[in-house]
């Protein structure tokens, strides 16, 4: 888990990169509204999700 960070949203520490996730969190990432605007493979790669409000941070946007 990437700890060194918090959610900016909800300050829970730890976002999690997509193989962190589990099956059922990998289907609801899918599902947020991000999914709009990036492909699933730059959002694998690059983003972070807080499982706790489901704020997505852009990896390296500290004011997302």
């Amino acid at each position: 888990m990437t700890s060194q960070h918090k959610c900016l949203k909800c300050d829970k520490p730890g976002l999690k990169r997509w193989d962190e996730l589990n099956e059922e969190e990998r289907e609801v990432v899918k599902r947020l509204p991000a999914s709009a605007d990036y492909a699933l493979e730059e959002r694998k790669a690059l983003h972070r999700w807080c499982t706790r409000c489901w704020h997505e941070h852009l990896a390296g946007d500290e004011h997302a």
